[in-house]
C-alpha cells in the first residue's frame, strides 16, 4: 500500500495551519526610560529599535515623548507597533494652569493619534482636590463626554480611562467603573491595572471578572505588601506597599491572563516598569523589561503548526460512539 500518496493529497489540499491562540502582543511602557531612570532618557526611534531586537511587539508612549511625527515614523520603520498614547495627569488640577495645560496636552494627544492611526487613548479622568470621588462625577462626565469622546471618535480613535488613584482620577475601582462606564459614558472602555487594587484592598480577580468585555488596555506590574509594617503602621501609614514586576507580588497571573482569554480581549499587554529594585541603571531596566516578558510568555501557550487534515478519516476503535 502507498501511504505516502493520501498524506501528499491531503497536504496538497489543505496545508498545515499556524495556530498561535491567546497571545496578547507584549509592550513596554516609555516612562521607565523616558521619565524615572536616573540616566540620560532615550529617544523613541531607540526605545522601538531595542523593543524589537528583544522580543518585544512595540511600546505604550508615555507623557515624556514629544509629538514628533518624524520620530513616530523612525520608530515604526523597525516594525514596533505604537499601541497607545498614555497621559495620565490631572485634567481638574485646582490650579488653572495647570488644568489647561493637562487639557491641552490631552487633546493634543487626541488629534495625534487620530492624525497618525494610534488605535488608543490611555487617560486619566481627572479630580478636583477635596471632593469625594462620587462628588466629582459631574464634571468628570462634563470633559469626557464633550471634549474627550468627541475628539476620539472625530479619529477613530478609543478613549481608555486607568484606574490609578496617585494622577487625578475616580476611575480607581468598580464602584465608580460603574457610575462611569455602565451609567454616564458607555463608549470608554477601562484601562485596566491590577496592581493599584491590590494596596486599595479591592479583589482584582472579582473586578475583572465583572469588567473584562470594557478592558481595552492592560498594565502588567505586581504589588508586593509587606503585612508585618501594615499591622504596625495603618494603611495611612508609609512603606507597606511597593511596586514590584511581574510574579513577584500578591497578583495571581495565570488567573488574570485566563480571565481576559475568556472575555477574548485583544489588546496588548504592556509591561509597566514601577520597581524602584530593579532601576538603578540601564542594565536593571533593560534585564528586568525581558524577563517580565518571559514571565509573561511562560504563561501563555506555544504558537503551534496545525498539520493538515488526513485524506481519509482514521477507523475509531471499537466501542466508541460519535458524539
Amino acid at each position: 500500500m502507498d501511504f505516502d500518496a493520501p498524506v501528499q493529497a491531503a497536504a496538497n489540499a489543505a496545508p498545515a495551519i499556524p495556530y498561535t491562540g491567546f497571545r496578547p502582543p507584549i509592550v513596554f511602557h516609555t516612562n521607565i526610560l523616558t521619565l524615572f531612570g536616573a540616566f540620560q532618557p532615550w529617544s523613541l526611534p531607540k526605545m522601538a529599535a531595542w523593543a524589537m531586537e528583544n522580543g518585544f511587539a512595540g511600546l505604550e508612549v508615555g507623557p515624556a515623548v514629544p509629538l514628533e511625527s518624524a520620530a513616530f515614523a523612525a520608530a515604526r520603520s523597525t516594525g514596533a507597533q505604537i499601541v497607545s498614547l498614555t497621559y495620565g495627569r490631572n485634567v481638574l488640577a485646582a490650579d488653572a494652569a495647570e488644568r489647561a495645560m493637562h487639557r491641552r496636552n490631552v487633546i493634543d494627544r487626541l488629534r495625534f493619534a487620530g492624525e497618525h492611526a494610534i488605535p488608543l487613548v490611555v487617560l486619566a479622568t481627572g479630580r478636583l482636590p477635596g471632593r469625594s470621588l462620587r462628588a466629582n462625577l459631574p464634571d468628570v462626565i462634563e470633559w469626557l463626554g464633550e471634549t474627550v469622546l468627541p475628539l476620539a471618535r472625530e479619529g477613530g480613535v478609543t478613549v481608555a480611562i486607568e484606574n490609578c488613584p496617585a494622577v487625578g482620577n475616580i476611575a480607581t475601582g468598580p464602584a465608580l467603573w460603574h457610575e462611569l462606564f455602565d451609567v454616564a459614558l458607555p463608549e470608554l472602555t477601562l484601562g485596566f491595572d491590577p496592581s493599584h487594587l491590590v494596596w486599595q484592598m479591592v479583589d482584582a480577580y472579582a473586578a475583572l471578572r465583572d469588567y473584562a468585555p470594557r478592558v481595552a488596555h492592560v498594565h502588567v506590574k505586581d504589588t508586593v505588601i509587606d503585612r508585618a509594617r501594615l499591622a504596625r503602621e495603618g494603611i495611612d501609614g508609609d512603606g507597606w506597599w511597593r511596586y514590584v514586576l511581574p510574579g513577584w507580588g500578591e497578583l495571581n497571573w495565570t488567573l488574570i491572563l485566563a480571565a481576559l482569554r475568556h472575555a477574548r480581549y485583544g489588546g496588548s499587554l504592556s509591561i509597566e516598569h514601577e520597581d524602584a529594585a530593579w532601576d538603578r541603571s540601564e542594565g536593571e531596566v533593560l534585564q528586568s523589561l525581558i524577563w517580565s516578558r518571559r514571565y509573561l510568555e511562560n504563561l501563555m501557550g506555544e504558537p503551534v503548526i496545525v498539520p493538515p487534515v488526513e485524506a481519509a478519516a482514521p477507523v475509531r476503535s471499537a466501542g466508541v460512539v460519535a458524539m
